[in-house]
């Protein structure tokens, strides 16, 4: 139900890692706030991710699938955020008819039920990955999007899902596209936990660092910075499709593993040749451009780098202790 005077937002994925920070901060922000989370192997979604607001929310523990009322969950709620994902990409490779039911199937049904509720306002979390390694020195929102791995084209499908309902069915979507993602509620366990959270598990592992290539660069963004975004965005007013890269942080892998090594008190690390299954999907180390969202929300600040990460190493000591 509807609380009065209160703006309601649906978050898909919202016990994930990316997902439960955000129901954190909208519900901060004082909007009512529904959760659906399947909670499916793998993805990192949660209970204890919403332990501290779990209260105050509408939780529904069931894959979206599975929502009998999905369609009267969409009709009470003023925004729609779309984050349901699987975010590895390796494993991707491997198992991508599973890549495929989470970053692609899950999506088209939710988009079922939109095309009914033409005038929400849609936020969908896209991914750097889309673009791939295109030949330019600079990755603007209309440069070529050519995926080298599985994740790139199951994400790069869904925002074109939305592109296309959007032109012909009339809903309203922003899709962000949202490079290496870190901080508190991420998976800190598992094969492949992100740049961030595979270098610090490794640091804590007394493992030493692999950094395949000299002078390679990444874009980072704090999960608590994202959240801010994904609200800003929602107060604004838009019809259409539009698309913004989230570029945050821009950083050389060296010297994030030189930070992290500081924080922790410890750890070595290499440089050496990545190997071929690395290779083949590595996207490169292009500037990753976000003008135009800093153009078109009123306030884009961003968490100091080192205090952020030093969040996240504090948060992965007190999830493995």
């Amino acid at each position: 139900m509807k609380t009065e005077n209160k703006q309601t937002v649906l978050i898909l994925g919202g016990a994930g890692f990316i997902g439960s920070n955000l129901a954190e901060r909208f519900l901060n922000a004082d909007y009512h706030v529904i959760v659906v989370d399947g909670l499916l192997e793998q993805t990192g979604g949660a209970r204890k991710n919403l332990d501290s607001i779990i209260s105050h929310i509408q939780f529904f523990d069931s894959k979206i699938e599975d929502i009998g009322n999905l369609s009267d969950l969409i009709a009470q709620s003023d925004i729609i955020v779309d984050s349901m994902a699987w975010m590895p990409h390796l494993l991707a490779i491997n198992d991508p008819r599973y890549d495929l039911s989470i970053n692609v199937e899950s999506h088209l049904h939710l988009i079922e039920h939109l095309t009914e509720n033409s005038e929400k306002k849609i936020i969908y979390l896209a991914s750097r990955s889309q673009y791939g390694n295109p030949n330019v020195e600079k990755i603007y929102e209309d440069t070529p999007m050519d995926p080298v791995d599985i994740h790139g084209i199951h994400k790069l499908t869904s925002e074109s899902y939305y592109k296309v309902y959007s032109r012909v069915k009339g809903i309203n979507v922003i899709s962000l596209r949202i490079p290496n993602c870190f901080g508190e509620n991420q998976l800190v366990k598992g094969e492949d936990l992100g740049l961030v959270g595979n270098f610090i598990k490794d640091i804590m592992n007394d493992r030493d660092l692999e950094i395949y290539g000299a002078n390679r660069r990444r874009s980072l963004v704090y999960v608590r910075d994202l959240a801010d975004v994904v609200l800003s965005v929602s107060r604004k007013e838009y019809e259409g499709f539009m698309v913004f890269n989230i570029g945050g942080h821009e950083i050389m892998v060296e010297d994030l593993v030189k930070i992290l090594i500081e924080i922790i008190g410890k750890g070595k690390y290499r440089i050496s040749e990545p190997p071929n299954e690395i290779k083949t999907i590595d996207m490169g180390s292009k500037r990753f451009v976000d003008e135009k969202i800093k153009r078109y929300i009123d306030d884009f600040s961003l968490t100091d780098l080192s205090v952020s990460l030093e969040n996240t190493v504090k948060y992965f000591v007190y999830s493995l202790n």
